[in-house]
């Protein structure tokens, strides 16, 4: 079995701003360490972003402050949003390299109340769920009720997200049916000693001082999420690594002192549960890489928690694409593990009659410039039950100029969406302009040839491509508005104005020349890359991007 590497952050940010360079909390390799590898996934949950009543609606137009930072650091290092949710104060973040994007499979968030009696979000979980390389995985962040003689409040919250928290995809309707799930959050439980021999806050910091090599049993044998565990009342089914750090809160902020109004609790923690026997011939296992607080960020009175985990998955097409290498597209299974920046074509974020998950459809243009192919692609010998339908974009071989009747590209079925492929591109959920693709019928020989199946897009004047960039197309399928699969995304193609090239000549007319002895190749307006912008061959590109994108 091949292996991905989980990175998770659950942080109590106590309405604050980011007011400390968070490259460490991501553990980015250094000087020192240049060759450590990046994680596959990122997950990111935080907890009392700042979120008041009268904001709401400024929260739901404009990114906050972390996501924000979180972006500027992820995005430039090949990531992007696979998906993200926000109940008020309680966020959720999941970043994954651009070359796992064509295999998630069934994308889904949700989020239940728990606050006020399932009335006010201020309480309460969120969280998303998809399945990749054959596997199940449902990650959760939550913020449970506060204070420590609420211990019973703690729980109900548990197991009320728990029966409340549904799936649209039946085989995994409920966070505990998922092959993997990992739970984040600011759990809230406290330390508990008993009636008559409970230590004052003193006590308890002048306990942790003697603590030698990172031992806290005996401290922990008073925390009420152990205990509840242990007794069968929440989290049960859920495994936690060894707590080798001291408890994360309360803090007086902008310091590493205890705030003696509070007893130091381990209130932010990461559990995780895998079922390793749900399928024939393959075991199933999360592996624990380090599990650890970070002291020195002091912008909130809490510590943030992070951990790293291996997660085994049964299906060897985890390794067999690389999408920092363009050829990687042209393997056997007949997909490309591009990622799509500014320029997409996504099924989910345009409301539509049909269910066009899969949906089969072929028409032919003499004009298009790009061919779709829908394949089922076949997982290891090990896992032959399982299959992925891809799809495919050939390459778009001329500029789109701005103000063309129409532009045409080719493609298979379900709906297009066109983003923008620059460095401020951070979302699936952003695009510029979408096509959807309605069922037809198939004809019988093209079914029984076996041969992919294409048909012709077409987006006219006013589409809401506007600005000049490079762009891709992303194929999104979704069965519901709340579920989606992303299916395909096409290599970057160039937008342009007529009256400022940036390319000099038409790819082309430089094709219909490229014979000639000595010909010069175009050349760009500007210099200034995206070096590192994974997938793309940056070295061919400009920086010609305005500020604001305009979405039709």
């Amino acid at each position: 079995m091949d292996t991905l590497r989980f990175y998770f952050v659950t942080w109590n940010v106590a309405t604050k701003s980011p007011g400390q360079d968070l490259n460490s909390l991501l553990d980015f390799p250094s000087q020192f360490n240049k060759n450590k590898p990046l994680p596959d996934f990122y997950v990111i949950g935080l907890q009392e972003v700042k979120s008041q009543p009268q904001n709401m609606v400024m929260d739901s137009l404009f990114t906050d402050p972390w996501t924000s930072t979180f972006n500027k650091i992820l995005c430039r290092q090949g990531y992007i949003i696979a998906k993200s949710i926000r109940l008020q104060g309680i966020l959720m973040l999941v970043y994954t390299q651009m070359k796992h994007v064509t295999h998630l499979r069934y994308i889904e968030a949700q989020y239940t109340k728990t606050g006020l009696g399932g009335l006010w979000g201020n309480k309460g979980a969120v969280s998303v769920r998809f399945n990749i390389y054959g596997c199940s995985i449902c990650l959760v962040n939550c913020h449970l009720t506060a204070h420590e003689h609420l211990l019973a409040d703690r729980i109900n919250d548990y197991n009320t997200i728990i029966k409340q928290h549904l799936y649209h995809v039946t085989e995994t309707s409920n966070i505990l049916y998922h092959d993997y799930v990992f739970w984040l959050g600011d759990l809230n439980f406290r330390t508990d000693h008993p009636a008559g021999a409970s230590p004052s806050s003193e006590e308890i910091v002048a306990a942790l001082r003697t603590v030698e090599k990172d031992k806290y049993t005996s401290l922990l044998r008073h925390d009420q999420l152990v205990a509840a565990m242990e007794a069968g009342e929440a989290f049960s089914e859920f495994t936690e690594s060894e707590i080798r750090f001291p408890p994360t809160y309360k803090f007086n902020i902008g310091t590493d002192d205890y705030d003696m109004k509070r007893k130091p609790s381990w209130t932010d923690r990461i559990l995780y549960k895998v079922i390793a026997n749900n399928y024939e011939n393959i075991t199933l296992r999360a592996d624990v890489i380090s599990y650890n607080h970070l002291p020195h960020y002091i912008v909130s009175d809490h510590k943030p928690v992070v951990a790293q985990f291996f997660v085994k998955i049964p299906c060897a097409l985890a390794l067999s694409h690389d999408a920092s290498t363009p050829s990687a597209g042209r393997s056997a299974v007949r997909m490309r593990a591009a990622l799509v920046p500014a320029a997409v074509l996504t099924a989910e974020l345009v409301s539509f009659e049909d269910s066009c998950a899969y949906s089969e459809a072929v028409t032919t243009d003499e004009c298009s410039e790009a061919v779709e192919s829908l394949a089922d692609v076949p997982a290891t010998e090990t896992f032959s039950n399982y299959t992925e339908k891809t799809v495919e974009f050939a390459p778009v071989r001329r500029i789109w100029y701005i103000g063309d009747a129409d532009f045409r590209t080719t493609t298979g079925s379900a709906r297009a969406h066109v983003s923008h492929d620059a460095a401020d591109f951070h979302n699936l959920d952003d695009y510029i302009a979408y096509e959807y693709l309605a069922k037809v019928a198939v004809p019988e020989a093209v079914t029984a040839s076996g041969q992919p199946r294409t048909i012709t897009l077409s987006f006219p004047v006013g589409s809401g491509v506007r600005t000049p960039g490079f762009y891709r197309f992303i194929y999104f399928s979704q069965p519901s508005n709340d579920v989606r699969s992303v299916l395909g995304i096409s290599e970057p193609f160039e937008v342009s104005r007529k009256e400022d090239r940036l390319v000099a000549i038409d790819p082309c007319e430089q094709a219909s020349t490229s014979g000639r002895a000595g010909q010069a190749k175009p050349t760009t307006a500007t210099t200034d890359l995206f070096s590192d912008f994974t997938g793309l061959d940056v070295a061919k590109l400009s920086r010609h991007f305005s500020n604001d994108l305009s979405i039709d």
